[in-house]
């Protein structure tokens, strides 16, 4: 398995290698969970004989699970795990459902489809049940579980549904780019210039651009699942950039800066008459305020605000002092 594999993709590398080997594999998956729990639906782990690759989230229900799938010989079944606080020294109150698959040579091609998909940055919806493991390339499902007596199936998205596009490729895009690898989302890095050492050296966003910024639009999509960061080299080419983005349906645009600068950069654009609207939901100066000032450390405060945002969380720091 390469070293450089995604946390989506080692799991099912690890999966195919073992199942090369003819070794035993099991898939361990969460297809439901309530409550506070450490694993969240869809997430999973691939046992084999070669080792352990994935996480359902750790602590006992994990151990339990992997222990159990290490002898797990029959038809796919389900676990049902509940989680409560004080046993164990867990502090999660909830319940999450396992499923456990005992991959065959059978699904060797299936697992195939799911690598190579992953590793071409496309989608599509994996289907688990008690009839065992199904996928399908292209449109992706969302989540979803029913169980019905002894029949159940569960269905959901596979592959990087949101895509981070970072506007400027110098030193902090790098390190965002590092930071966000980990992380279900595409990167793609934008600029204008050719020969920047940092955008010939980030090998973590799967697509690096040269673009000209007066078509910076053309290179942004829109949607839900559509996030930016701007982040260029002067003042004046990060207004051009808010500019041409503001007008843009996504689920996130943040501005890297200075509060000062923040200020006047929103003063210039309110007095060119850009919509009030619009400019209040740029996040900007982006990132949650942890006094942050090398390219690292803005990086993880940039790749915090974005999950808190993607999560739901509402202003989970208050922007009392600048990045």
């Amino acid at each position: 398995m390469s070293a450089d594999a995604t946390p989506l993709l080692a799991p099912w590398l690890h999966a195919l290698a073992s199942l090369e080997k003819g070794q035993n594999v099991s898939l361990v998956m969460v297809v439901e969970h309530s409550g506070s729990v450490p694993g969240v639906t869809g997430t999973h782990v691939v046992v084999s004989e070669s080792g352990i690759v994935g996480t359902v989230g750790g602590g006992a229900a994990e151990q339990a699970l992997v222990e159990q799938a290490r002898t797990h010989r029959g038809e796919p079944e389900l676990v049902h795990f509940r989680h409560t606080p004080g046993e164990g020294g867990t502090l999660c109150s909830g319940l999450q459902i396992f499923a456990i698959i005992l991959l065959s040579q059978n699904d060797q091609s299936t697992v195939q489809n799911i690598v190579d998909t992953l590793s071409e940055h496309r989608t599509g919806s994996i289907q688990v049940s008690s009839s065992g493991l199904s996928f399908t390339p292209g449109n992706t499902a969302p989540h979803s579980f029913v169980e019905e007596g002894d029949s159940w199936t569960y269905s959901g998205p596979v592959g990087l549904e949101d895509t981070l596009y970072i506007i400027g490729g110098g030193h902090v895009s790098l390190a965002l780019s590092r930071v966000m690898s980990a992380l279900p989302f595409k990167i793609i890095v934008l600029d204008d210039r050719e020969s920047l050492p940092t955008m010939a050296a980030n090998r973590w966003a799967h697509e690096v651009r040269v673009v000209d910024m007066e078509r910076l639009a053309d290179h942004v999509g829109e949607g839900r699942r559509s996030w930016a960061v701007i982040m260029t080299f002067g003042h004046e080419h990060d207004r051009e950039a808010l500019a041409s983005l503001l007008g843009k349906e996504l689920a996130y645009l943040g501005l890297m800066g200075s509060q000062a600068k923040v200020r006047h950069l929103l003063a210039q654009l309110r007095a060119a008459d850009a919509p009030v609207e619009l400019l209040q939901r740029v996040h900007a100066p982006v990132g949650l305020p942890i006094g942050s000032h090398t390219p690292e450390e803005i990086a993880i405060s940039i790749a915090a605000e974005i999950i808190a945002e993607r999560n739901g969380i509402e202003d989970p720091c208050p922007r009392s002092s600048s990045n």
